[in-house]
């Protein structure tokens, strides 16, 4: 293992960028205008950076495999570290949802039919579609194998560059776009209107771009000289995506008309730029059909990577033995159907909501929400082994000495969250004001649910349950 070759500084900024380089979430930012420049600093600042630094160090000290779900139960106990494992699969339903949810909008522009991209029923149709084809096709066949890194290039990074691209290329040529999310520029724009505290829940959205921070640290143990290396790569890393993202962000924004924004619709932009550009809309067709194969290849790599970490946890014993059911090449079939299922019945939020629109936001803020719990308990984690494991070999240590650097990163991030979910329970101003109280109702009745039955699980669990070796 000594041998083991070791990433440069520059590999593992790559690989961090790898894991958040996606066009989905730009009109997400985009409709904030000139606020998105505060909401990204505050989501890399507050939320980003901390959770990457505190899982540098527990991902160091704590090498093996598990990730979050170890760092709690060491910290906290088997109890906590079973929620986190369970909050870690279940965030997957709501996220899942919302990314194919983006497949049927892609689809409607590849087959030159854009207006399917606004139909209720069509996205719920596509939804039920797509995830259990790549589901029924993951049983089959390794789809990570098949699909490697040219999903990601062919649907993802060409897909951003050429946004930014176009979108600098359109604001050289026409300037501030009088009637887009730009115009009428005021100081005051920088910062959120408090008088419309339905658009804080855009914030929600944005600090979903980084979710899943921690994923990174796993490469920590692997980079020359951790200590030096690793914050430099994080922090370079989220400069980058701030940068670059803003960006994507600022020169949408310019390009898509005030009120008109649709923020499951990556399409949209590229039609405007390239209307705008004079660029035959084949390239449009081409373009959409690219995000599409991206899409489908990460819905597809998410179907098994949560599934084998929770089949894990379900050997342990800490589910029934009918979670426990491998098929004949060992994939977790129980897992892999029930999310199915679950993912089915979260997707007929598409046909309850009354706008593509606001179910997208709606999904992806209780994704958020879920997220940020897990975040919290390992911010409390993260501190707890200071004290409960202070001799602890941590190649990577927040401070050369003492615990005050650790407490201040993790309070930060607790604080973050506890912004996050406050602004996530304000019922988004994209939202009709009879949905208000429901969508309030719907996002606590969410996230208590999912929470709860993890903890009655643990509650009620057997001694039976536990495979034998």
């Amino acid at each position: 293992m000594a041998n083991s070759k070791k990433l440069t500084l520059f590999g593992l900024i790559g690989i961090t960028m790898a894991f958040f380089g996606t066009v989905r979430s730009v009109p997400t930012l985009a409709i904030t205008g000139w606020t998105q420049i505060f909401y990204m600093l505050v989501a890399a600042i507050l939320f980003a950076l901390p959770i990457a630094l505190m899982s540098a160090e527990l991902s160091t000290g704590f090498p093996e495999e598990g990730g979050p779900q170890v760092w709690v139960k060491k910290a906290l106990g088997e109890k906590w570290g079973f929620v986190t494992s369970w909050l870690l699969w279940v965030q997957m339903f709501f996220g899942m949802v919302m990314v194919a949810s983006t497949v049927g909008v892609l689809f409607g522009y590849v087959i030159n039919v854009p207006h399917l991209s606004s139909n209720n029923f069509f996205i719920f149709a596509v939804i039920l579609i797509s995830y259990w084809g790549v589901t029924l096709l993951n049983l089959k066949f390794d789809m990570v194998k098949i699909a490697g890194n040219w999903g990601s290039i062919i649907g993802v990074y060409i897909p951003f560059v050429v946004l930014v691209v176009l979108g600098v290329a359109y604001m050289i040529k026409n300037g501030i776009n009088p009637s887009g999310y730009l115009a009428n520029f005021k100081a005051g724009d920088l910062l959120p209107n408090l008088g419309d505290l339905g658009s804080l829940a855009y914030l929600s959205g944005i600090i979903f771009i980084f979710a899943g921070v921690e994923i990174s640290s796993v490469h920590a143990n692997n980079i020359e000289n951790p200590k030096r290396n690793y914050p430099i790569a994080v922090i370079a890393s989220v400069i980058l995506l701030v940068i670059f993202n803003l960006i994507a962000g600022l020169t949408v924004a310019n390009g898509v008309p005030m009120g008109k924004m649709e923020l499951s619709n990556i399409t949209q932009p590229y039609m405007i730029f390239c209307e705008n550009l004079g660029i035959p809309s084949i390239f449009v067709n081409i373009i959409s059909a690219m995000i599409l194969i991206g899409v489908l290849v990460q819905l597809s790599a998410w179907v098994l990577g949560p599934s084998k970490s929770m089949i894990k946890v379900a050997e342990d014993g800490n589910l029934p033995p009918f979670f426990q059911k491998r098929n004949s090449k060992g994939i977790p079939i129980s897992f892999v159907l029930i999310q199915a299922i679950v993912i089915s019945l979260v997707s007929v939020m598409y046909i309850v909501v009354p706008d593509v629109n606001s179910a997208f936001l709606v999904i992806t803020i209780t994704t958020t929400i879920l997220y940020c719990i897990v975040y919290a308990l390992i911010a409390i984690s993260a501190v707890r082994l200071r004290y409960k494991s202070p001799d602890m070999e941590r190649p990577f240590r927040l401070g050369n000495k003492g615990n005050g650097l650790m407490w201040f990163v993790a309070l930060l991030s607790l604080l973050s969250v506890v912004i996050t979910i406050i602004v996530s329970l304000i019922p988004p101003s994209i939202l009709p004001a009879s949905f208000s109280t429901g969508y309030v109702i719907y996002q606590v009745v969410a996230t208590v649910v999912m929470v709860g039955i993890a903890l009655l699980i643990y509650k009620y669990k057997k001694p039976s349950w536990k495979k034998s070796e």
